[in-house]
């Protein structure tokens, strides 16, 4: 069945840029990228793109064309993107699957589905695609990674043989590495989340130049002493020029990234033994959820989940949520995921049967009176979990 095309402003509130913090934070399985516009948010599940009215919240897949099913590569919504981002009244995605060469290439499309077009290739020849993951499109400059752990600027549209060679890693002493680019103000960031061979983990930040000779080091986690024996989830937000960090089982730390002064801003010794955090601009949102232990700490898999605490920038707790009527609503619930929070709203993603299965329920909760409402034109609540049958394979771009 059709849907009709909506209608939305130019974003003001989003401005030019393209990159939005708030929305570059999670990158859960089931909703792997949302971008915010006047009057709603996109969103991608299971490679399709859909628009969240932001009063209703009602979800339509961003597709008009008569008759079509919204369920594959032939579908206006379809992108099967590491990210989405919205700029200059297009919507920016990026995707291997369209493409004979299977190299990563830039897409714009108009806000109803329709003309998708070519920007650029953003991956060299002769490299692994799956090294280049979520780029970022800010101020007109397209940033990405290639073999090797390259990262690279290149201006929107232009060739990527013109693309200019920021940072290229030293991987003599590294494991693995999953890095994620950030912007505030005029700077631009990359994050480096390593693995050593010594069996540690450390997350290591970038303040990205216009070359490589002008991209720098600032700042470790090991600095506040912070090593991780175990794949422990770290989540962190860069605005206003600081850092705020948060280890997953530590506590929250503020980092002046001009001054390199560090200060514990939120003190969790007795609050929780794991946890993940999302942030935005005026609060900062930790959720009491735990490594799976039928995996492990190492798996990525994640459960329970059942209270947000909110906290200012001043380090002081000033709500919690309760997510426990989520589990009573649906019994099999067994990980509450934090997607995205905006000056209303916490996002918050409700998996059944198991971590990261295809059947997903979407709520999105007041954190300011604590009220939930389930969105029920998610996608995801129409899959029936079947612990018989396999899942399918990760959403790879």
């Amino acid at each position: 069945m059709g849907c009709s095309a909506h209608t939305i402003s130019q974003p003001s509130s989003t401005g030019h840029s393209g990159f939005q913090k708030e929305t570059s934070i999670s990158n859960e399985m089931r909703l792997n990228a949302a971008c915010q516009v006047d009057g709603g948010y996109y969103l991608q599940s299971d490679g399709l793109v859909y628009f969240m009215d932001a009063t209703s919240g009602r979800m339509t897949p961003v597709c008009g064309k008569p008759e079509c099913h919204h369920s594959d590569d032939t579908c206006n919504a379809w992108v099967n993107s590491p990210f989405l981002s919205w700029y200059d009244g297009k919507l920016y995605y990026a995707t291997s699957s369209l493409n004979t060469d299977n190299l990563l290439t830039l897409y714009s499309m108009n806000q109803d589905g329709t003309q998708h077009e070519k920007v650029q290739t953003i991956q060299l020849q002769g490299a692994d695609w799956s090294t280049s993951y979520q780029p970022m499109l800010v101020g007109g400059w397209i940033y990405f990674m290639d073999s090797n752990s390259m990262l690279y600027r290149a201006k929107l549209g232009a060739d990527v043989s013109q693309a200019d060679l920021l940072f290229q890693e030293n991987s003599s002493d590294i494991l693995e590495s999953t890095w994620k680019f950030w912007a505030d103000g005029d700077d631009v960031y990359a994050m480096n989340h390593v693995l050593t061979s010594s069996g540690e983990y450390e997350d290591i930040l970038y303040r990205l130049g216009e070359k490589e000779t002008d991209t720098k080091e600032i700042w470790r986690s090991s600095d506040i002493g912070i090593l991780g024996v175990d794949e422990s989830v770290s989540s962190w937000y860069i605005t206003g020029g600081h850092l705020y960090y948060y280890f997953s089982g530590s506590d929250v730390w503020d980092m002046d990234l001009q001054t390199n002064v560090s200060a514990k801003l939120v003190d969790l010794p007795d609050t929780l033994q794991s946890g993940t955090a999302i942030f935005n601009d005026t609060n900062i949102f930790i959720l009491d959820d735990q490594p799976d232990p039928t995996f492990g700490p190492q798996s990525p898999f994640r459960y329970g989940g059942k209270t947000i605490r909110v906290y200012t920038y001043q380090g002081e707790l000033s709500k919690e949520l309760d997510l426990q009527p989520i589990y009573q609503q649906y019994p099999d619930v067994v990980h509450c995921a934090l997607m995205f929070a905006d000056t209303e709203y916490a996002y918050v993603l409700a998996y059944r049967g198991m971590d990261n299965s295809i059947s997903t329920h979407f709520y999105r909760v007041d954190w300011e009176t604590g009220d939930w409402t389930e969105l029920d034109t998610w996608p995801g609540a129409a899959n029936v979990y079947e612990s018989t049958t396999s899942e399918p394979p990760m959403q790879i771009g």
